[in-house]
């Protein structure tokens, strides 16, 4: 399934307007974030030597990487916005749909994180890639913390369960940020 941004954000700007969304919607919002974060393995699997030179002249998978979590990081926006005023949950099986959601978008996005680490060291001597891509995972863990407090709060009786999530992936988020950071 493949949606584009512009139809996220109709669809987010749709429900804006009607002023709560339901645990479908929520998890459909939750499944294409994750769907975004799944397409970036590839790029980010093939990471090698020639990567880093390649990013200076705007070719090889960074463009494509940092693109993508921008891309994410719209999706995000636009979901935070859409969930304005949302109203816990209150059935039980719409919680754990929303928890199940949000755990496969943690384990397929801690992969894709633990990808980047790994490929870190490859960069190691280029400065000039780290700073970008660093840039854009602190902007991605911004929005991923709004969004995970509000889901938090939408979802009292899985609160729990959901907080160890975001804490794991905030975690990995930081180890990722920590790697493409330069040592000064």
């Amino acid at each position: 399934m493949h949606f584009t941004a512009g139809f996220v954000s109709i669809t987010a700007a749709l429900l804006t307007t009607v002023g709560a969304m339901t645990a479908p919607e929520v998890v459909a919002n939750i499944n294409i974030i994750t769907g975004q974060s799944q397409a970036l393995q590839a790029p980010a699997n093939s990471i090698n030597l020639l990567s880093g030179p390649l990013f200076l002249i705007g070719q090889g998978p960074f463009p494509q990487i940092v693109v993508g979590f921008s891309q994410i990081i719209t999706t995000v926006t636009d979901d935070i916005q859409a969930m304005q005023g949302q109203q816990p949950f209150s059935v039980m099986s719409d919680e754990q749909s929303i928890l199940d959601a949000f755990t496969t978008f943690v384990e397929v996005h801690q992969e894709l994180l633990n990808i980047l680490i790994g490929k870190a060291g490859i960069l190691n001597d280029l400065p000039l890639v780290g700073p970008p891509v660093a840039q854009v995972l602190r902007s991605l863990e911004g929005v991923v913390d709004t969004i995970a407090f509000g889901l938090i709060a939408a979802v009292p009786d899985v609160s729990a369960p959901f907080t160890t999530q975001k804490n794991a992936l905030d975690v990995t988020i930081g180890q990722a940020i920590a790697a493409y950071t330069p040592a000064v």
